[in-house]
């Protein structure tokens, strides 16, 4: 008779068949799977605070947007024109706290050429206010009103103290930016806002025609992209590379 593990005439015996596992292949195995555990939770954890990253984004400032308990802003809106059309961009106070008696506030094109300011128009609540002062070069614009009504009352929000009337002028992109800014509240203190700029944008916003045509035709594949999809295919290939290791090592 043959020793145990040898073969015979019938075949190879049931050791050939299974072959045992030694200590050392089971703490390889074990070393595997825990190796293999890790990296999973950490691809998971990485997917996660992708995502998280993505949903916290705060979004730029708007009219009437701010809370509560921050400090009053003065926020010009955005505008879109033409070359030679007209456009409006809206000055507005979003927080008076303690009402608001009048105001001197003085505005800028931030970039030359692109647009000019023509004129400017004040709420009927404002019952005295000046005639806007326009600078020669038609880049800046003063604005002056009283509430002697008191038309704005305390605790007030999305206060619109003037629309601001500007004329496309070449293909481009402007700020129009709050330069200077006096206002008062009804028991005389001070208001000093922060100041939250708008963009113009005339015409194409200044882009080479080739390169707008360009974007036109992109299909997006790459800004459509799941937040942590590269991540999870990068853990799921070292999974499955790990997993081959096991299944070829003896």
């Amino acid at each position: 008779m043959n020793s145990i593990g040898g073969t015979d005439s019938s075949g190879p015996t049931a050791d050939a068949q299974f072959p045992v596992r030694t200590p050392q292949r089971r703490r390889t195995i074990r070393t595997l799977a825990v190796t293999m555990a890790i990296l999973v939770a950490v691809g998971s954890a990485a997917i996660g605070a992708v995502a998280v990253a993505g949903a916290e984004s705060v979004p730029s400032a708007t009219v009437g947007s701010q809370d509560a308990a921050t400090d009053p802003t003065l926020v010009v809106s955005n505008g879109t024109v033409d070359p030679a059309s007209n456009a409006t961009h809206r000055i507005a106070l979003t927080d008076a706290p303690e009402g608001l008696a009048g105001f001197e506030v003085t505005l800028a094109l931030e970039t030359e050429g692109v647009a000019t300011i023509a004129n400017a128009s004040y709420p009927d609540r404002f019952a005295l206010s000046s005639d806007p002062v326009v600078t020669s070069d038609e880049q800046t614009i003063t604005l002056e009103a009283i509430d002697l009504d008191d038309a704005v009352t305390p605790g007030e929000t999305n206060v619109t103290l003037a629309a601001v009337d500007v004329s496309g002028v070449d293909h481009g992109v402007t700020d129009l930016r709050v330069s200077d800014a006096q206002l008062d509240a009804d028991g005389g203190d001070s208001i000093d806002p922060a100041r939250a700029a708008g963009t113009l944008t005339v015409g194409n916003g200044g882009e080479d025609p080739a390169t707008q045509n360009e974007s036109a035709g992109d299909d997006g594949s790459d800004g459509d992209s799941v937040p942590g999809f590269a991540a999870g295919i990068a853990v799921a290939a070292i999974v499955g590379s790990a997993a081959v290791l096991v299944a070829r090592r003896p």
